[in-house]
């Protein structure tokens, strides 16, 4: 078994480590995620997680309240966003939780607009969910310039494609 976290951060012995978790490469665009290397039950504990403390977001940071944000870029920083994720962050606990069934080799996924008022950095996403928002922003931001671009030029393909499909 090998330690996830840095020594230095290892506030107990429930901190994940990689029996449960693998960090690994989720593809060419959006670069490392957590993996289940064993089975988690839907509303079952997840991991526990820690960070450093900070006023500042960073990009594998998670909020806590409006001020104060936990910077973790050795695990929970690093989980994936989906709109339909299969986790959820219970910031007051320091907990994952499982929404659903989680089977081994399964990427960890999280909803990025629920934990965070505003985001590192805004972007584009195709998560693939039936309710996928396309660009996905913090809880209480507006989509920015280039979301409303990319998001318009979505429409403009959707729009040719249904022109073509009509020939």
């Amino acid at each position: 078994m090998t330690e996830i976290y840095p020594r230095e951060l290892i506030v107990d012995e429930s901190l994940p480590n990689s029996d449960q978790f693998a960090v690994t490469s989720v593809d060419g665009r959006v670069g490392r995620g957590i993996r289940a290397n064993i089975r988690f039950g839907r509303g079952t504990r997840v991991a526990r997680f820690a960070g450093v403390l900070s006023n500042t977001v960073f990009q594998h940071s998670l909020q806590i309240s409006p001020a104060t944000h936990l910077h973790d870029p050795y695990f929970v920083g690093l989980l994936s966003h989906s709109c339909a994720p299969n986790c959820v962050l219970d910031m007051q606990r320091l907990e994952i939780l499982a929404l659903l069934d989680i089977e081994p080799g399964e990427l960890l996924t999280i909803d990025y607009a629920v934990t965070e008022d505003t985001l590192y950095r805004q972007f584009p996403c195709n998560c693939g969910s039936s309710g996928c928002r396309r660009w996905i922003t913090g809880r209480r931001e507006a989509v920015n310039e280039a979301g409303k671009a990319y998001l318009a030029g979505l429409d403009a393909k959707k729009v040719r494609s249904m022109r073509g499909s009509r020939r």
